[in-house]
């Protein structure tokens, strides 16, 4: 457990003196508490996040225990599968923008397949694409650190990038609003690319231009085995 302020190891987050009555340790380095999150609440945290603030990030990442597990914590998974479906609406509705601009109706493999099938292509697609980029961040941290210690953390990177995706959850004001911009999905993707860009510098405690830059390389890595999938699925169907 770290002080959210300035990094430095704390012997504990707080003193609990009685049922529903703690006292928040002070860093001995910073004077400042150790972890404020403790007493806040949900809502409170999801704003720091949007505001990207690193505290509320060592808050999830290094000090709750939970997600520090050898297996990926079971709300944090259903977390997950909900991005991965938010993720199959946003890919829908760029094919149909992009069908849309080129003047054409199919959406996959040059033909207008069921309405199921399209779902289900998505959804594989968009669970591969988070399955690599998972695997993106593991070699670029493995190449990094010069050592296969980081596969171990697996399900802490997991997290990361689970938490670190809110954006996703943005998703709702394009079915609330019925947004038609094209430029309003890559604006989540910016969203995510900065979030995702502060968790792994907290979690890897380096500076966030590296951070960045191991999410650019697992990115790149996700579009590869994407482009590398629906070439094999074209081929077979």
């Amino acid at each position: 457990q770290v002080c959210i302020e300035c990094g430095s190891p704390v012997s504990s987050l707080y003193t609990e003196y009685g049922a529903g009555h703690i006292r928040l340790t002070q860093c001995d380095a910073c004077k400042c508490f150790a972890d404020k999150y403790v007493e806040h609440d949900v809502v409170i945290k999801f704003i720091d996040m949007l505001l990207h603030k690193p505290q509320v990030y060592r808050h999830l990442l290094v000090n709750k225990l939970e997600f520090r597990q050898p297996t990926i914590e079971r709300n944090i998974g259903k977390l997950g599968i909900l991005l991965v479906l938010f993720n199959v609406y946003i890919d829908w509705f760029r094919l149909e923008e992009g069908g849309r601009l080129r003047g054409q109706r199919e959406l996959l493999f040059g033909r207008q397949l069921p309405f199921a099938a399209q779902y289900l292509c998505i959804l594989a697609f968009s669970a591969v694409d988070a399955g690599a980029q998972l695997v993106g961040i593991l070699l670029a941290s493995t190449i990094h650190q010069r050592s296969w210690r980081p596969a171990g953390r697996w399900a802490t990177i997991a997290t990361a990038l689970i938490i670190s995706s809110f954006g996703k959850v943005l998703t709702l004001l394009l079915v609330i609003w019925e947004y038609n911009e094209a430029y309003y999905p890559w604006l989540l993707d910016a969203l995510q690319f900065t979030s995702q860009s502060t968790a792994v510098s907290v979690l890897f405690d380096v500076h966030a231009l590296w951070a960045g830059l191991v999410v650019v390389f697992s990115a790149a890595f996700k579009q590869l085995v994407h482009f590398a999938v629906l070439g094999a699925a074209s081929a077979v169907l």
